[in-house]
């Protein structure tokens, strides 16, 4: 159970910090593009590249702190029927 909910920490903290910096990312190259210092982008050309990598990394990262828990479980179960 504490794995599980770990893993859904670990997911969301993961999620949001790299999410924002894709927000971070394209407020800069707008304020670029109004001085003049680079193209002009949307939100969706940024975001999306940003949500999508956001989402691929926090799956990963909770998907090894669920197996580690899982795994540090039956090995411990396992040590205990020793």
């Amino acid at each position: 159970m504490f794995s599980a909910i770990a893993a859904i920490v670990v997911f969301a903290v993961v999620q949001d910090r790299l999410t924002v910096a894709g927000v971070g990312r394209y407020v800069s190259m707008s304020r670029a593009a109004a001085a003049g210092l680079g193209p002009a982008v949307t939100i969706d050309a940024v975001m999306k590249p940003a949500v999508v990598h956001a989402v691929q990394q926090a799956t990963l990262w909770s998907g090894l702190v669920l197996a580690t828990g899982i795994g540090g479980t039956l090995i411990a179960r396992r040590r205990q029927g020793r």
